[in-house]
């Protein structure tokens, strides 16, 4: 996302300086509040909605509180007041001794770096552990940047109240201050969900230590342990009675290692379906007893019964009609079944679901349980998770967030953690070196300053190329970030650089101004102007000019890599790859998430919903595989397809032609992916950059091919290698560009688009008037638009085999 689009999301509508943090997000880890908290505080900084010297007031000493506060009081260092206020006597107080096992990127299982313990952060670092380990990690980062720093923490002091100005400020209530309360420039709510409801009886709080992690020691032959509710924190509470004196940590790790061979990609297709049924009632149960079981190797069974709790009975309530939400944590769901099923399978049959049933009366805190339709029982340990009481939280608040369009937030897609931005990274590791101490150059500041200039040194030979900048080769994306010119001063001459070229080629295209000092400049020159001439680019009207010079002395830089000219390159590219597909995944989720960023082609709400749970699926293949991700994104941009691609090629992917050469081919491919009835998906070998079952497509973004315009004549004279093209920038309709019916067809022949011979040839699509009001109107219209071009082809077919046979 970018600043502009954070602070929209987050800025409560009729003020200029209040900000909703988190509060009404539906992935709500440590981890993910805390990139949401590092996100907005950069997108404040950057955007100038806070003067250096300005005051800020910050509600909830939460997770994502304490890291805004934290990140303010580094990247903002001359903030005349920075107060935080938290009604509790400490900040994540919920987290203190708790044994709950907290995991930067677990919930994201089994996405790319799942299975990293380490959230990576520039501020407010931490590693997997329990949430009492975790909360000390954090707190003893926050009282450190309260000892040096501005940042005041106000504990026991719960706001009453925000009263925003006409202008700017905000007057914040708070008890024992003046009736006129404080005056702050900015403030941000980060007032989390409060605590549990119905703790006021046998329910211990979700953070306490679990009575679940010991024996159950009790004269009781077979005690009944329920469990009611079925969110993220009911399935936790499940498992950890369902497994033998396990701590939480235990189990995460045991789910974590188990090898589930080929049902892995069974649980993630049923996901795939269950985000794109919208609202259908799925019984995620019933598709994992029929499609997952089966494929579960037998060492996962063992290693399951192994660790059950012998004896004890498990009752899982809900008075849902269904055990799983498809918005609880995949791993969870996975875990639950396994145990429900590993129970039948050996004829324990200890565990008792229980759906679709309410409880008679009110909710049982203490005392005798009675379910609809069943005799009371008093079990020996209850455990009722069934939802936050979230009403102290907001009740001081409730008038002002009453026109907070996020407040009911009921996401289309699968939840899943937000990323940090380039940007926000920038800004907090060169605040975390400033405080620490250590000089920082200013190509890793952030934001640049107007003159700013990335500089790069390569020296060396054929055999070894060193490279010096204050930004290693496998961080090649950052040149990219902030608006700086790009200067290289190379002693080494182009020949000798060799597959380096490109990348550097590639970097120094999608930036403002791009200038090389080399000792060779005639060889620099002549490589720089065949790589970034206009014809290299996917379509007119994109400038990607270097200006080569002689030797000119860089300023002293430090030495990031030595190695073969080779190696620097795919570093370079593969760094470049991955924040392409970063910024294709953010151009996408603006124009099918809530922001609904306008780009020409006006897509109906449903069909977006279908749209961005087939990019989640292809987003996590992309991820999985290089040459994938290379291949789908390169053809993305090129009309060339072949075996081995030429790295020359890469220089055109890039921040420049994101989004009309990149995002609109990609929306067309998921396009014809969903409402072909052919489920295309990225392929990393030729032919073309997405396949399927026996068909080949390749959706392609050009706007112009050998230097003209994209047409039909230019488009009927390229040899296309796959079944099916998608040219998102195709205006005309397929019906025109569908050429004579071919009767004199011979071997060797080019393709013409639109035409058919024996089903042979490649048929082309374009993205026609009638494409584009097909996804305004919606799913449906947009089959019936495919079905129309499919029936067409198959008619011309049909002919053009009548005329040979009758020739």
């Amino acid at each position: 996302m970018t600043a502009d689009e954070i602070i929209a999301e987050a800025l409560l509508p009729g003020t200029h300086s209040v900000f909703v943090l988190g509060s009404f997000e539906q992935r709500v880890t440590v981890y993910a509040q805390q990139v949401r908290a590092l996100n907005l505080v950069d997108a404040i900084l950057s955007r100038g909605l806070l003067q250096d010297t300005g005051s800020v007031a910050i509600v909830g000493g939460g997770a994502a509180g304490i890291t805004a506060a934290v990140a303010l009081a580094r990247a903002a260092p001359n903030l005349k007041v920075l107060d935080l206020f938290e009604r509790r006597s400490n900040v994540l107080d919920l987290q203190h001794h708790s044994s709950r096992y907290l995991h930067p990127h677990f919930y994201d299982w089994p996405n790319a770096g799942s299975e990293n313990p380490d959230a990576e952060l520039p501020l407010m670092n931490w590693t997997a552990g329990s949430a009492g380990e975790v909360a000390v990690a954090l707190r003893a980062q926050f009282d450190d940047v309260r000892r040096s720093s501005i940042l005041s923490f106000q504990p026991d002091l719960g706001v009453t109240g925000l009263h925003p100005s006409t202008t700017s400020t905000v007057r914040v209530l708070v008890p024992g201050a003046s009736p006129l309360g404080k005056i702050y420039d900015v403030v941000i709510l980060a007032i989390g969900f409060g605590l549990e409801a119905f703790l006021d009886g046998d329910t211990p709080s979700y953070w306490l230590p679990s009575q679940m992690s010991a024996a159950l020691l009790t004269n009781q032959p077979a005690p009944l342990v329920f469990v009611s509710g079925n969110g993220d924190g009911g399935l936790v509470d499940f498992l950890m009675a369902a497994f033998n004196a396990m701590e939480h940590r235990s189990i995460c790790e045991l789910v974590l290692g188990l090898d589930l061979g080929p049902a892995i990609a069974a649980l993630q297709l049923i996901e795939q379906e269950a985000w794109e049924a919208g609202g259908v009632d799925l019984d995620l149960l019933a598709m994992y007893r029929a499609r997952v079981r089966p494929l579960i190797p037998q060492p996962v069974w063992q290693a399951i019964i192994a660790n059950l709790r012998p004896h004890a009975r498990i009752q899982f309530h809900t008075n849902e009609a269904r055990l799983f939400r498809r918005t609880t944590a995949l791993h969870n769901r996975l875990a639950v079944f396994l145990v429900i099923e590993a129970d039948q399978s050996i004829n324990r049959n200890l565990v008792e679901i229980t759906t679709n049933v309410p409880f008679v009366g009110p909710v049982p805190v203490t005392g005798e349980i009675t379910l609809e339709g069943s005799a009371p029982f008093t079990p020996y340990r209850r455990f009722l998770r069934l939802g936050p009481d979230s009403h102290p939280n907001l009740a001081p608040f409730d008038a002002i967030l009453s026109t907070f369009p996020n407040r009911l937030r009921a996401s289309a897609t699968r939840p899943e953690s937000p990323q940090l931005t380039l940007a926000a990274r920038a800004r907090f590791e060169a605040a975390a070196a400033a405080a620490a101490g250590v000089p920082q150059p200013p190509s890793v500041a952030a934001p640049a300053v107007v003159g700013d200039t990335n500089h790069l040194l390569l020296r060396g030979n054929a055999g070894i190329v060193e490279w010096l900048s204050q930004i290693s080769p496998g961080q090649a994306e950052r040149y990219w970030v902030g608006g700086r010119p790009l200067v290289v001063h190379a002693e080494l001459s182009a020949a000798d650089a060799g597959p380096l070229v490109s990348a550097i080629a590639r970097i120094g295209a999608h930036v403002p101004n791009f200038m090389i000092h080399a000792r060779d400049a005639h060889g620099w020159r002549a490589a720089m102007n065949k790589l970034c001439a206009a014809r290299e680019l996917p379509g007119p009207d994109l400038a990607a000019q270097c200006v080569v010079h002689d030797w000119a002395d860089p300023p002293v830089l430090v030495a990031q890599a030595s190695v073969a000219s080779f190696l620097l390159g795919e570093t370079v590219h593969a760094a470049l790859d991955d924040e392409v597909l970063r910024q294709l995944r953010g151009a996408l989720h603006d124009i099918l998430g809530p922001a609904a960023v306008e780009m020409g082609w006006p897509i109906e709400a449903g069909l977006k919903t279908r749209l961005w749970a087939q990019w989640e699926i292809w987003h996590g293949a992309l991820l999985a595989d290089a040459a994938t991700r290379r291949r789908f994104l390169l053809l993305l941009a090129t009309e060339q397809d072949h075996a081995n691609l030429r790295d020359e090629l890469l220089v055109r992917v890039g921040p420049k032609i994101l989004r009309p050469f990149l995002t609109k081919p990609a929306l067309f491919g998921l396009t014809f992916a969903v409402c072909s009835g052919h489920a295309l998906a990225p392929s990393g070998g030729p032919p073309g950059n997405v396949a399927t079952h026996g068909i080949t497509g390749h959706a392609c973004g050009v706007g112009w091919i050998g230097g003209r315009d994209l047409g039909v004549s230019c488009v009927m004279r390229q040899t296309w290698s796959t079944g099916v093209v998608l040219l998102a920038q195709l205006k005309e309709a397929f019906q025109l560009v569908e050429g004579e019916r071919r009767f004199d067809l011979i071997a060797g022949d080019r393709p013409k688009v639109g035409t058919t011979s024996l089903g042979e040839e490649p048929l082309v699509i374009g993205a026609d008037e009638i494409f584009v009001t097909a996804l305004e109107a919606g799913e449906q219209s947009v089959q019936d638009y495919l079905q129309s071009i499919f029936t067409s082809r198959s008619e011309a077919a049909r002919a053009g085999l009548e005329e040979i046979a009758h020739g």
